[in-house]
Parts: structure tokens; sequence; C-alpha cells
């Protein structure tokens, strides 16, 4: 009878520990996620390029990013942008790029007010690899865009618009 007993006794103990076992995993795992490292959000970063001596409002880009380094970093990577500092941001005497990073209005999220071009679609089709190989930036900013603009002439006041 005591024998009896004390293997129904071991066999609700195993049944317990199993049962704690797989909740201690799932509260484990959902910490995980809630204490592992943020998600990436959306920057906005502006450069105005030659449309400021036609009067018109400079370019906003807008990727996903830890910060607005990382922004930049990816958005130099990033074709269509790569394409826009090409071909609009050129200068006209050939000289290189004539564009102007504007801090004032680059920040974290979306613009409230204006156009901008969302390249987090982008983004997110450069980041998978193709064929086992990934995509590498074609453009390199040269100093963290946090720190100071990218030319320093400044651009003309018509040329700036609030976000």
């Amino acid at each position: 009878m005591i024998e009896e007993k004390l293997r129904e006794y071991d066999d609700a103990r195993i049944t317990t520990a199993i049962e704690a076992s797989d909740h201690l995993d799932t509260v484990r795992n959902r910490l995980a996620h809630l204490l592992g490292p943020p998600a990436p959000s959306p920057f906005t970063l502006t450069f105005a390029g030659q449309e400021r001596y036609a009067g018109e409002a400079p370019r906003s880009f807008v990727v996903n990013a830890m910060n607005l380094d990382d922004a930049a970093r990816i958005l130099a990577g990033l074709p269509s942008w790569h394409e826009w500092y090409l071909a609009d941001a050129g200068a006209p005497d050939g000289r290189g790029a004539d564009i102007i990073y504007l801090p004032e209005q680059s920040h974290p999220g979306l613009p409230t007010r204006g156009e901008y071009v969302d390249l987090r679609d982008e983004q997110e089709a450069a980041a998978l690899p193709l064929t086992g190989v990934t995509r590498t930036s074609r453009a390199r900013l040269s100093v963290p865009v946090t720190s100071s603009p990218l030319v320093s002439a400044p651009a003309s006041p018509a040329a700036r618009t609030s976000h």
C-alpha cells in the first residue's frame, strides 16, 4: 500500500515538474524577447541638393535604424539614395556632390508634414541575402552625420521646410 502511494506520488511529482519546466520555458522566452535589444525604428534624414537653388524643399529620406548615425550609414548603402546622390545632387561643374545635410530637419520618427522618400522596403530587401551574398554600401559617409554637416555651405532659407 505504501509502495503504491509512493509510486503515485513520484508520478505526480514528475508530471508537475514537466509542466513547470514547460511554463518556465515560455516565461523565459517572453522575457528574452522583452529584454532583448530594441528593434530599429524609423529615422528621417533630410538633405538639400541642387533643388535649393530653385527655392524647392529639401529631400527627406526615411529608413529603419537604431540612431541617426546608423540611419546615415544605412541610407548611404541604398541604391535609391545613391542614385539621387549622383543624379540630382551632383554639382553642375562636376566637382562632386553638392548636397547639404540638414540636422535640424533630421530626427527619429517619420516627418509630420511634407513629402518624404520611404526607403524602408528597399532597406529590407537589401538586407536579405542574395544567393548567400549581402549587399554592401557603394557610398560611405566620412563623418558621423549627427556631429557635423556633410558640406559646410548652408542651404538657403527658401529651401528649408519645417517637418
